[in-house]
């Protein structure tokens, strides 16, 4: 007969199946995804993926061409950067939706966030989820379980 720990199991399992399933839904919507953006002087348009990888440039005059090659290469980095930082953000906010609240989403797509912590925090909620409560009794291990006059382990 199940029981109330049986019934919270299936509802953790229930709540991870639709996160997995929010998840995928916002990975598929991402991967077909493209951010243009335009140069502030309307010489260029780039357009990069979800990804942030560099997908088309387009020449929207022949202005370039008498520009000194620094200024343009310049141009080039700014424009790009720019699209990949509005892509940056969109992934954040798509993926902002259906994380926990307070996940340092953006953090994560750029390549910010500090892992190591955030395994830390979540090895101490496994391992404390409930902090200030009385820790659950301890049970002897080892040898003292041998020990402990139950049967298990004893010798004739």
């Amino acid at each position: 007969m199940p029981g109330p720990m049986q019934d919270q199991i299936e509802q953790a399992y229930a709540e991870l199946a639709a996160s997995q399933a929010a998840i995928a839904d916002v990975q598929s919507r991402l991967d077909g995804s493209e951010t243009s953006v335009t140069s502030k002087n309307r010489v260029i348009t780039v357009t990069v993926n979800s990804r942030g990888d560099l997908v088309d440039i387009r020449f929207l005059s022949r202005s370039y061409r008498s520009m000194p090659s620094a200024e343009l290469a310049t141009l080039l980095v700014d424009t790009i950067g720019a699209a990949r930082q509005q892509a940056q953000a969109a992934v954040a906010t798509a993926f902002a939706a259906v994380l926990p609240p307070g996940m340092p989403v953006l953090d994560m797509v750029n390549g910010e966030a500090d892992f190591e912590s955030m395994m830390r925090d979540a090895i101490r909620l496994v391992n404390d989820p409930w902090p200030g409560a009385d820790p659950p009794p301890s049970r002897p291990t080892g040898a003292a379980a041998a020990d402990s006059g139950d049967g298990a382990g004893s010798r004739p």
